[in-house]
């Protein structure tokens, strides 16, 4: 009788085991992640140009690229920074989707789009032409107001409660852009501020959701939309998250830097 042979250890088995971790991401997460990676990569080896991603309003009004709109939030730089980058997105995102927004892909899709939208109009003050920093943020911001009271690690071994990152994070942002203001990281904090307030606080005080996910979201993941809009948001503020409760946390290393004109 022939002897079996042992299962191989390679590359196949590695991508596939690459493949099935990537597959298992909750939707939003899994998009975010390929999308900023594709198109990083992509201008990194110089098969397009970030130029043509960025966030410029003449080719988006006079010549219909409205591309720009979306690819502003997915590229970052290509370095060590872009690659930290990601895996904060993975981590904060993921968090996210499968805990306060767990079984809701819908209402996260929806906070990501708002956010979106809110930095789209804001970059207009000051031309700003990459904002996956401020989309990064964001991501960070809501999660930290979810976990106001837990622990996490800066550089140093520097701890502090979740509700100072966004603000520790912009301000190493300053340094390390030797005083060019991040403008892309404050219109992120500032979106997800908006939102917290308008969908999270408002309501848990008995007041009404004035950005409820809008129907069309709901039918674009198959979900069912709530009749309510004030049920989704409540229950956001009350239910006590067990994550929240414990210390945890890791390095936050910052964002990638942005484009030059």
């Amino acid at each position: 009788m022939a002897r079996q042979a042992p299962p191989t250890r390679g590359i196949r088995s590695d991508g596939a085991q690459i493949a099935q971790w990537f597959n298992s991401l909750p939707v939003c997460t899994r998009f975010l992640l390929e999308g900023t990676s594709i198109l990083t990569l992509v201008c990194g080896l110089q098969l397009l140009y970030a130029y043509n991603m960025a966030l410029l309003w003449v080719p988006i009004t006079k010549q219909f690229q409205i591309w720009r709109l979306v690819t502003t939030f997915l590229v970052t730089e290509f370095s060590l920074n872009g690659l930290i980058h990601l895996i904060l997105l993975h981590r904060y995102s993921l968090a996210l989707e499968k805990e306060e927004f767990g079984g809701r892909t819908a209402d996260y899709a929806w906070f990501l789009m708002v956010c979106m939208c809110s930095m789209v109009a804001a970059s207009w003050l000051t031309q700003t032409v990459l904002l996956s920093d401020g989309l990064l943020l964001a991501v960070v911001t809501l999660w930290s107001l979810h976990r106001a009271n837990q622990i996490v690690k800066f550089f140093f071994g520097i701890t502090f409660p979740a509700r100072y990152l966004p603000y520790v994070t912009m301000f190493f942002d300053l340094l390390r852009y030797r005083g060019v203001f991040p403008f892309a990281s404050l219109y992120g904090w500032l979106s997800a501020q908006a939102y917290y307030y308008l969908s999270v606080d408002l309501p848990a005080q008995g007041g009404l959701n004035y950005i409820p996910t809008p129907q069309f979201v709901y039918r674009l993941f198959g979900q069912v939309q709530r009749s309510d809009p004030r049920s989704t948001s409540a229950q956001m503020a009350t239910l006590r998250n067990p994550i929240s409760e414990r210390p945890g946390g890791g390095h936050f290393w910052g964002q990638g830097r942005r484009l030059a004109r």
